[in-house]
């Protein structure tokens, strides 16, 4: 009788997207990643505005991906010897404009083309453009498997038809569960306050679950101890925007954040790397 291997996977893009998701959440299927698309939806804040400046900061600290736009990514990239996977931002709502509407300025193929590790997209669950959002994400997903490409869900129940549950538990859950009924790898979502709390959006929902860094906290150890929760309930890590680049030090920030969420660390320790 012959011996002989099979190959599971073919040429099919399986393989590529299997690649490209360990590269994004690495040996402990951990992800501490950077934020960096807030430009669009939330105003150019200084530190967005000197964004060379702000990335290499950021860079230093070694996060395990950084989301921006297509347009940015060869200004911070191309001389630069970096290798932290890429994220690139495919959809946008903005506060002042239009904040439940994600509008598309980014597909599947121009995160190929920029080698891009994954393609982010975003939805207003409870919102009046809900349906409109739910069938680009479908979409989307569906080509971006076709060529190997995983794709993040920002996930957020900000939709003026929740009322007073907007930003519960239970929106939240809805949110996210939604992300991944559409077929999306990982999803994004808005912390619910405590690790119990976010344990149930972790609970219901069967894809990666990653936390949004949220409002700038008070104080940094605040950050840290909200990514100690998201561990504890059985996230797989944080993406952080504004507690990264507004942070003293954001390299060091980062740091910490990675000494939270791979290793472990409690916060009252992790904090001490911020000195």
């Amino acid at each position: 009788m012959s011996v002989y291997s099979l190959n599971p996977v073919g040429t099919t893009p399986a393989l590529g997207r299997q690649l490209r998701l360990r590269r994004l959440l690495g040996a402990d299927g951990r992800m501490m990643s950077v934020a960096l698309d807030q430009a669009v939806p939330r105003g150019v804040a200084p530190r967005l505005a000197d964004i060379k400046n702000t990335f290499n900061r950021i860079i230093e600290g070694e996060p395990d991906a950084f989301t921006v736009f297509k347009g940015i990514a060869g200004h911070l990239l191309w001389d630069n010897d970096v290798t932290v996977p890429l994220i690139i931002k495919g959809s946008t709502f903005c506060v002042d404009f239009h904040p439940t509407y994600d509008a598309t300025v980014g597909n599947v193929h121009d995160a190929i083309r920029l080698g891009a590790d994954a393609l982010a997209i975003g939805i207003s669950a409870g919102s009046e453009n809900q349906v409109a959002m739910l069938e680009m994400m479908s979409a989307t997903t569906e080509e971006a498997h076709k060529w190997g490409m995983p794709v993040i869900c920002h996930a957020y129940p900000s939709g003026e038809l929740w009322g007073d549950r907007k930003g519960s538990t239970e929106s939240v859950v809805y949110a996210a569960r939604a992300a991944a009924e559409c077929g999306t790898d990982i999803v994004k979502t808005w912390y619910t306050g405590s690790a119990a709390e976010f344990k149930q959006v972790v609970d219901a929902v069967p894809t990666p679950v990653v936390a949004a860094g949220g409002a700038p906290a008070p104080k940094p150890i605040n950050v840290l101890e909200q990514a100690a929760a998201v561990m504890e309930a059985g996230g797989v890590g944080m993406t952080c925007g504004r507690n990264i680049w507004q942070a003293e030090d954001p390299a060091k920030m980062v740091r910490a954040l990675r000494a939270v969420v791979h290793d472990g660390v409690v916060p009252s320790e992790a904090v001490k790397l911020l000195d």
